[in-house]
This record gives structure tokens, sequence and C-alpha cells, in this order.
């Protein structure tokens, strides 16, 4: 799953929370059985801590 955002969406992380709040919703929007298994995520972010990209790398079993 690649995530793509808009340039509205390309929000700037300052901290752990900031990037909580965007993973948190996008966890929601996956279907329950998805839910209780373990995601890897990777974010790219520029060199101003906008986030470029979102990726689920691994989805465990």
């Amino acid at each position: 799953m690649n995530i793509r955002l808009s340039a509205q969406e390309k929000i700037q992380i300052m901290n752990g929370e900031d990037l909580f709040a965007i993973m948190s919703k996008i966890l929601l929007r996956e279907a329950k059985i998805d839910r209780e298994k373990e995601h890897f995520w990777i974010v790219g972010l520029d060199a101003d801590n906008r986030i470029l990209f979102i990726e689920l790398v691994s989805l465990g079993s």
C-alpha cells in the first residue's frame, strides 16, 4: 500500500505526536482484520520535515 499526498496534505512533522495523529487516521481506515496485525511503515520526509509519502512495507500474520 502506498499513500500519495496532495500539496495541502504534506504537513510538517515537528515531533512524534504529529506523526502519531496521521498514522492513527491511516490505521483506522484499514479493515478490522488488518488492525490486529503488525504493520511496518516508511514515512518519507523532505528537508523541511514535510511528508512526501507513506508506504506500507510489510504486514504481519
